[in-house]
């Protein structure tokens, strides 16, 4: 009989996380939005910076009217300098309303003509332009990012030919949408790289990136694969390998769609980390973040958005149906579920396709989107929404799909672990031993089977037994000799089951010598139980003596730390593990080390192993042990080591969240402050910022700092800064949230503020 422990997870897409998400992210463009021209073409001459995140741009709209008398253009600008409209070389008037940059227009132009305005800015928008530590600068694909950082209607009704001319630093790469057609080095600092698309693309697919990128290239048929990404960041085998999938996914993708890659060439970017951005595609672009996890997936997934999500263009991405579309079309054999850390809604609805697309029942449902994406593609370009879609599937079905049914995911079947307390009765004078067997949790309701393989001086002999329920006592027949047994579900069984035995000591003993290291491991532990008993240090010793196999070792040393605990010069026994080659040797030793507190030559090493270890495993077991034997100065002390080498900022932060509970100097407080302010990667600034917000509580530090964070470039820093409110007082509270409501323009983090003024 098997017994599975099965759980159900209901998925509710408008479950709390969900439904929180959607409301702090409300970026849906509108459906019919007033736009009386057509933007045929854009040619962009812009400037960036490698030491700041600026943009200095003049850009010449090619611009025709779609009505009479037109006197006006709106465009959408914010978060930019606007220096100059012109038309013809001669300035214009223009005026900046909320969001939109309103052009006066020198001559009313009629429908179907056609005028060239010139427009020039500088953006270094935080929300538009981002920069990270590693020196990359590119520009944000969330909805609505476009025009802080590029004067343009933003919205996927818009399409529109380019071309660009870049200067950029002369060791600096930099992609574009489109195709690179030329390179120029113009001096000795810089060089122009020229960039053009003759495919009209819509804007909000329009991006940017800088990097001190290495480009590999293939072909798909015609179309050019290119493949950016920093030399140290990726192996050439990788980088070679990643360019294969991508053009083996176009192929494979537009044999399915009968649909050509719908852009001039694709540009795939790798960066580190996803700044919190939830669009990771645009026309033609795909961003990679190492952050996400597998790059072959966020590959595939990547191009299918080239299809569904930027040829078909959407409202009201990211969305969870747009999500379902992609697993549809890259599949589920080759690809899996992508890391989260910043819960990005995108992602996150992914993973949930990915993991239970094979859990949605209605078969007839995926048959019909399935066999329909071709269709679909086809019938449909620019702006598409899912009532379109279902319509289509009406037609083929008569079932109107306005939403997608929710599902249930069932996880991986497991087996359920039973487990039993097994007493040994040994009666050594009439060598009469009884198996007392008792659940420690839920019983077994059936006969279970249990093979007994006794090890007597001179030979092995192996029988049956059987057990059943909560309580059962078996009597074993056993030879005078006997050294010792062993208990094992039969082979043949289908429960989980493990045994925690209470054999007689010398049971124990003899199995230290058993030929299975299995067996001679489960002896070492159980043995220390029996501390007390004052032959077993000797036994112990011995044992090691004439032991090779470095994980029975391991468990012996373990056994023996406990029996010594610090005993004067027993600690040189684990001191020699240290330099051990085998991990579990080394391990043994740092962990027995924790018994000896006042001991400063065992500190001294345990703090060089903390130092030097290379292994993360090596670390962890290593501060776990120093923590026990020295103060929380120590450890600072430590971390300050480790972060004079950037290669040890992790480890140091790691530290500190061990060190910060017990410091009473307030060293560890300043550390966290310098690295949650200062130029690190987001992931180790992240965890010095969330152990300030919780060991901080001076008010005056956070009515001196608050303000400084909540400026920070990164909107997730400012998102995780908010929860320092709590220590200001009232009225500065109310005073902050209502200036940061005003200047803020990342929603998710203005959902924040909104939601801690209430």
């Amino acid at each position: 009989m098997k017994k599975g422990l099965l759980t159900l997870i209901v998925l509710v897409f408008t479950s709390s996380w969900a439904f929180s998400q959607q409301n702090a992210a409300d970026w849906q463009y509108v459906s019919y939005p007033e736009l009386p021209f057509v933007l045929d073409h854009i040619s962009l001459d812009l400037t960036l910076e490698s030491s700041e995140p600026l943009i200095e741009g003049v850009g010449n709209y090619l611009i025709t009217s779609r009505k009479p008398g037109l006197t006006e253009i709106v465009f959408n600008s914010a978060d930019m300098d606007i220096q100059s409209v012109t038309f013809e070389g001669n300035e214009t008037e223009y005026r900046i309303s909320s969001d939109s940059l309103i052009i006066q227009l020198p001559d009313t132009l009629q429908r179907g003509n056609t005028m060239e305005m010139v427009i020039t800015w500088k953006s270094s928008s935080s929300y538009g332009v981002i920069q990270d530590v590693y020196g990359n600068m590119w520009t944000s694909l969330n909805p609505k990012g476009r025009y802080h950082w590029l004067p343009v209607p933003d919205h996927p009704e818009v399409a529109t030919t380019l071309e660009a001319f870049v200067t950029i630093p002369a060791d600096r790469e930099l992609v574009f949408n489109g195709t690179l057609v030329g390179d120029e080095l113009v001096s000795t600092d810089e060089k122009v790289l020229e960039w053009s698309s003759e495919v009209p693309v819509s804007v909000t697919g329009l991006s940017l990136a800088m990097g001190d990128f290495v480009r590999s290239s293939a072909r798909s048929g015609i179309k050019e694969v290119s493949f950016y990404s920093s030399e140290n960041t990726l192996l050439p085998e990788v980088r070679d390998g990643l360019l294969s999938i991508a053009v083996s996914s176009m192929k494979e993708y537009e044999r399915k769609l009968s649909f050509e890659f719908p852009y001039e060439s694709l540009n795939i970017i790798v960066l580190p980390d996803n700044h919190w951005e939830e669009i990771q595609t645009g026309a033609g672009i795909i961003y990679l973040y190492q952050n996400l996890g597998s790059l072959p997936t966020q590959l595939r997934r990547g191009i299918a958005e080239q299809w569904f999500g930027n040829f078909h263009r959407y409202l009201d991405a990211p969305d969870n149906k747009y999500e379902f579309l992609k697993v549809m079309l890259a599949g589920t054999s080759n690809i899996q579920q992508l890391n989260n850390p910043d819960g990005l809604q995108s992602i996150y609805r992914w993973n949930l396709w990915e993991k239970g697309f094979d859990a949605l029942e209605d078969d007839h449902l995926k048959t019909v989107i399935r066999e329909s994406l071709a269709e679909l593609v086809q019938q449909y370009s620019g702006v598409t929404g899912w009532n379109e879609y279902a319509d289509f599937w009406y037609d083929e079905s008569g079932l109107f799909w306005e939403v997608l049914p929710e599902f249930e995911l069932r996880e991986s079947q497991k087996e359920e672990e039973y487990v039993y307390g097994v007493e040994y009765i040994y009666d050594e004078m009439t060598s009469a031993l009884t198996l007392v067997f008792e659940a420690k949790g839920e019983p077994i309701g059936s006969l279970v089977t249990v093979d007994v393989t006794e090890f007597g001086f001179t030979d092995t002999s192996r029988t049956d037994i059987t057990f059943t329920g909560a309580l059962d006592s078996v009597e074993v027949e056993i030879s005078s000799g006997i050294d010792y047994l062993t208990l094992k579900p039969a082979y043949d069984t289908d429960l989980d089951i493990r045994f925690e035995e209470q054999k007689p000591f010398m049971f124990w003993i003899r199995q230290l010598r058993d030929q299975s290291s299995e067996n001679q491991i489960q002896a070492a532990k159980a043995l220390q139980n029996f501390t007390d008993n004052p032959d077993l240090q000797l036994a112990i010793r011995d044992a090691l003596q004439g032991e090779d196999n470095a994980n029975v070792r391991a468990a012996m040393l373990e056994t023996l730390s406990v029996l010594t605990k610090d005993a004067s010069g027993t600690e040189e026994t684990f001191l020699g593990n240290l330099n051990s080659d085998n991990l579990s040797i080394q391990l043994s030793g740092l962990r027995a080390l924790a018994n000896y507190t006042e001991n400063e030559n065992v500190a001294f090493q345990v703090r060089n192993t903390l130092l030097r270890a290379e292994r993360d495993t090596v670390f962890n077991v290593a501060l776990e042990t120093y923590q026990q034997i020295v103060p929380a100065s120590d450890l600072l002390s430590a971390a300050e080591r480790l972060g004079q080498n950037e290669q040890g900022d992790k480890k140091a932060i790691k530290i500190l969240k061990v060190a910060a509970p017990a410091d009473t100097s307030n060293k560890s407080m300043i550390m966290a402050d310098r690295y949650a302010l200062g130029e690190y990667p987001h992931s180790i600034r992240e965890e010095a910022l969330a152990l300030l917000i919780e060991f901080e509580e001076n008010e005056d530090y956070w009515q001196q700092t608050l303000e400084i964070f909540q400026e920070d470039r990164d909107p997730r820093i400012r998102n995780l800064s908010l929860d320092a409110v709590k220590y200001l007082s009232e009225s500065d509270r109310t005073e902050l949230l209502e200036n940061r409501a005003k200047e803020e323009l990342d929603p998710r983090v203005l959902s924040k503020i909104r939601e801690l003024q209430q």
